[in-house]
């Protein structure tokens, strides 16, 4: 069979369309301006998400005030993404947002959640909201605004000096913040500690204080004993009781790097994000035809045919360039 330039061309095309994932390799997407009133941000998807025979638990991490800006390669330079990088082994699906401002806006973070939810095959009783420095303020205010919806939360080094303590003990909360820490001072978090004991609330919090300073507790996001606790929670729990069976230990958090496989390290890339329709919204879309031989496939001048339909779509999406 003679073939010419522009069957090349369109064979080519057809396996660009007919198998997607192999030009999926990297699990991480940068969404810019995706959320109405929402935020910029990093999505990472463990291999084969989109074939999991269940939802997947779904962690939103929260940066500190160093990581503010626009540039979403900042929110890799420590955090779950990073750990990822480094060879921390997680079945979850991470949510990293950038903020350029200071303080997290818990209606906002809530619309990307809500975003992510229907693209993906999050568990919605298994989503966890980590955070540290003005990412711990940001974790107790999510818990504040949205108990009913974070399973369990890890605040580390931060505060919250809202007179409403409702929403804080519902959760299994656990609380982390460094008596050497010079930058956010300890008493924030031994304040609202102090608050909830003294109101009889503390029954679903854990709270330690490290003998370690600020930065030194970003260790806390290496060590997958604090994904295994954060993942023993699920909002179908009888009475959502706190898990007490982790034991914190100092020499776990020191040896946080070392004890990651460099092995199982994976150079994450951002990528633009890929079109995926709402999951939990919408009539079924038609299947699209199935093409088993060269017959099959569509004429070059076919433009309506579902084929080049998808193509076009996605040239669409894809011709916004990154900033």
């Amino acid at each position: 069979m003679f073939v010419t330039r522009k069957s090349i061309l369109l064979l080519t095309l057809f396996f660009l369309l007919a198998f997607p994932r192999l030009a999926d390799a990297q699990q991480l997407y940068a969404y810019r301006d995706s959320v109405r009133e929402g935020y910029d941000f990093l999505l990472y998807l463990p291999p084969g998400a989109d074939t999991v025979p269940s939802p997947l638990p779904t962690v939103l991490f929260l940066h500190g005030k160093s990581l503010c800006g626009t540039d979403l390669n900042q929110v890799m330079r420590y955090g779950t993404i990073d750990a990822l990088k480094r060879g921390l082994q997680l079945n979850a699906v991470v949510i990293a947002p950038q903020t350029d401002v200071v303080g997290w806006q818990a209606e906002r973070l809530d619309r990307i959640v809500s975003y992510v939810n229907r693209k993906f095959p999050c568990d919605t009783n298994r989503f966890y909201v980590i955070g540290m420095s003005m990412g711990g303020w940001g974790t107790l205010k999510m818990v504040h605004s949205y108990p009913e919806k974070v399973a369990a939360a890890v605040a580390m080094c931060g505060g919250y000096e809202a007179s409403s303590l409702s929403g804080l003990p519902e959760v299994p909360l656990w609380i982390i913040h460094g008596f050497r820490d010079t930058v956010t001072a300890v008493s924030y978090s031994a304040s609202l500690v102090k608050r909830l004991y003294d109101s009889g609330l503390g029954t679903r919090l854990i709270y330690d204080q490290p003998a370690c300073g600020h930065a030194e507790l970003a260790r806390m996001f290496y060590l997958p004993e604090l994904y295994d606790w954060l993942f023993s929670h699920n909002l179908q729990d009888i009475g959502r009781p706190v898990n007490l069976g982790y034991t914190y230990t100092e020499e776990k958090m020191n040896a946080a790097y070392s004890r990651l496989d460099p092995e199982k390290a994976i150079n994450l890339v951002p990528q633009l994000p890929p079109y995926v329709p709402d999951r939990l919204s919408g009539p079924e879309p038609e299947p699209e035809p199935e093409i088993h031989s060269w017959e099959d496939m569509p004429s070059l001048f076919d433009w309506e045919h579902p084929v080049f339909v998808r193509l076009r779509e996605q040239w669409k999406r894809n011709a916004v360039r990154e900033r």
